[in-house]
């Protein structure tokens, strides 16, 4: 029996708010398609105070959810910052978890990230339904201040392995953690049960305009004063937050370097925390006439970014990343900004090799850090470099592509 029949019914359930552009795009975009295909869905998702308090967004995916027939549960929550605002939200997302299963008769639970999959796992063995684990990445690794003790990791890595074992399938962002689940480094899986589906990006939102690398002759969405700043330039991006996955000395380093290199030089910041970027690009040197500071939502991404030229994507590179793939990478493919990408994994920067438009940092020393620049401050790129770039990205992180593999796995466990 194929998932997509009307008897068979999904719980999706999610930790990443759906009303904050990461998780809508990876989250409700995905929901909203596979049911489109026929896949009936539930949405259950964890949203901040912040974002549950702007009731027309709210209204706005609901009815995006509603069109298609997804029910979509709202657990409001602040997560950061307190032990037991976390407990409450686990607790909360559980209980609501079990009540739609009972009601909804589920036939399985597409738990995406590890709280959702011990929720998951816990309904599994109270009422026998399976999970798919959407692993998004390798989690107790990643966060080795909350497991650093060996007692602390030992028993992180134990729930780990019985959240793998116990999935009726895994999903990874990459093809390496693919492997390793296969080989074993979280217990026994059959090749058969796991997927890598990488973090995708709608291409049709995305365009590249037959002028570039020139600029945009107009745009609604971007204000003129910054169209003034960068009309004629190389324009240099950084986009999203400023966390610890990132090498943001070795970024500014570069972006300086490239700058002393060609005066026609710019640097975009799009992000939330303005008032951070700024305080760490005035520490670092940098000149305000070289940069400007922009906050954008998630729908006006694809504007924005037929301004940029080069999309800087310098991550620190451990094995803890081995699962992951920035959400931006797709993004810059599809838009036709060319990544200056270092470290995560060998898996993101041999992309950017396969679509040959971008530069790949195989270490961040000064020297590495010069060429880098050398080799931006000198780019002659076609827009026929970066069409080709989308061409050959799109059957791997395009969303169709993405929609594709979770519907054939789906299809394949029933």
């Amino acid at each position: 029996m194929k998932l997509g029949t009307p008897q068979l019914h999904i719980l999706y359930v999610t930790f990443d708010g759906v009303l904050q552009p990461l998780g809508f795009s990876q989250c409700v975009r995905v929901v909203i398609a596979l049911a489109r295909r026929g896949f009936r869905y539930d949405l259950l998702s964890i949203e901040t105070k912040r974002d549950v308090d702007d009731r027309r967004r709210v209204e706005s995916v609901k009815q995006l959810l509603a069109d298609v027939g997804v029910a979509w549960t709202i657990i409001g929550v602040d997560l950061s910052g307190s032990a037991r605002r976390s407990s409450e939200a686990f607790a909360r997302v559980g209980a609501a978890a079990f009540a739609i299963v009972n009601r909804r008769h589920t036939s399985l639970i597409h738990a995406r990230g590890y709280q959702a999959g011990a929720i998951a796992n816990a309904i599994r063995r109270l009422k026998g339904v399976p999970y798919l684990f959407d692993a998004r990445g390798c989690w107790i690794d990643e966060r080795p201040e909350w497991f650093a003790g060996s007692t602390a990791y030992a028993a992180g890595k134990f729930v780990e392995r019985k959240l793998y074992e116990d999935a009726l399938a895994v999903v990874t962002l990459t093809e390496l953690h693919a492997n390793d689940v296969v080989d074993g480094a979280f217990g026994t899986r059959n090749r058969n049960a796991v997927m890598a589906i990488p973090t995708c990006a709608d291409y049709d939102d995305f365009s590249i305009a037959p002028n570039r690398p020139s600029k945009p002759h107009a745009s609604a969405v971007v204000p003129a004063d910054v169209r003034q700043r960068l009309q004629d330039r190389i324009t240099l991006g950084i986009v999203g937050a400023l966390n610890r996955s990132y090498l943001s000395k070795q970024t500014l380093t570069l972006v300086k370097r490239a700058c002393e290199m060609n005066p026609r030089i710019h640097l975009l910041v799009l992000t939330q925390q303005q008032s951070e970027y700024a305080a760490l690009l005035t520490s670092s040197g940098m000149q305000s006439k070289d940069f400007t500071l922009a906050s954008v939502v998630h729908e006006d991404m694809p504007a924005w970014l037929s301004w940029i030229d080069f999309g800087l994507l310098l991550l620190v590179d451990k094995i803890a990343k081995r699962g992951s793939m920035p959400t931006k990478l797709a993004e810059f493919f599809a838009a036709g900004v060319r990544p200056v990408a270092h470290g995560c994994n060998s898996e993101m920067t041999s992309w950017v090799r396969r679509a040959k438009s971008g530069v790949v940092l195989d270490a961040t020393e000064e020297k590495d850090l010069v060429d880098a620049a050398q080799a931006i401050a000198s780019c002659h790129s076609k827009a026929d470099d970066l069409q080709r770039a989308r061409h050959i990205t799109a059957p791997h992180f395009s969303l169709v592509a993405g929609v594709d593999r979770y519907a054939s796995l789906l299809e394949r466990l029933y």
